[in-house]
């Protein structure tokens, strides 16, 4: 099976986890801020439930990484840029 091939099986593999991380990530951020604006307080991100979502995707682009599929892994790049949005302060 060709490289490109086995990169695209991949990346269509992970999808499900990587919907579910940053899923995650989005329902802890928007609770934490529904939470704060019934306070008044300002939004301060989840620390531990994204810390663990983006280290869910990490360790998946990490795998692929070193089992060769370095295109599967590069794509794991755009969840984990989704939920890094989420920790920068608005």
């Amino acid at each position: 099976m060709r490289r490109s091939w086995r990169n695209t099986i991949a990346i269509l593999a992970l999808l499900p986890l990587d919907a579910l991380a940053v899923g995650y990530g989005w329902l802890a951020a928007g609770m934490t801020a529904w939470a704060a604006g019934q306070d008044g307080r300002p939004y301060r991100p989840p620390p531990a439930e994204l810390g663990g979502a983006c280290a869910v995707v990490a360790a998946a682009g990490a795998l692929l990484w070193w089992t060769g599929l370095r295109g599967a892994a590069a794509f794991q790049a755009i969840p984990l840029l989704a939920l890094v949005t989420l920790v920068l302060p608005r």
